[in-house]
């Protein structure tokens, strides 16, 4: 587990580069895996805002206009590309909770970043399936990892 000094350094240049990367305060520390990931989130140049809660990593191109530092993640949102996965460290699993993306190929973009550096002893899954076939491309380019279903 990354202490919460540390994590804070990792993000700092992404801050002070424009982009936000938010750890609510309750969270002390953080599993590196999640750190990367968030990390490798921030690296992209359409996502702004950054997330991260005990079971939770969320990323957009938004920020809710009254709460300012919950990024929009939800599906079918009419501008705003954004993620949020669901993780647990102790079961070593993330599950794709909300993606978005009204401009082609940014979702993809989203999930490569998520799985640029995946731990191999870590699970991805899909719980709800709304995608019309994006998960199925997605899973057959990772066929590589070992999916929950």
């Amino acid at each position: 587990m990354i202490k919460r000094k540390e994590f804070e350094k990792e993000f700092l240049t992404f801050n002070e580069s424009g982009t936000q990367v938010w750890v609510i305060s309750k969270v002390k520390e953080l599993p590196p895996e999640i750190v990367t990931m968030a990390k490798n989130l921030a690296d992209l140049d359409f996502l702004k805002f950054v997330r991260i809660t005990e079971e939770s990593l969320s990323a957009s191109s938004e920020n809710y206009p009254n709460r300012p530092k919950v990024p929009i993640t939800h599906m079918n949102h009419d501008t705003a590309i954004g993620i949020q996965i669901l993780y647990s460290y102790k079961y070593k699993t993330i599950d794709f909770y909300d993606i978005n993306s009204p401009v082609k190929g940014n979702g993809s973009k989203m999930v490569d970043a998520i799985f640029k550096d995946f731990p191999k002893d870590w699970q991805p899954a899909v719980v709800m399936d709304w995608s019309n076939g994006f998960w199925d491309k997605i899973k057959e380019k990772y066929k590589d990892l070992e999916w929950i279903m």
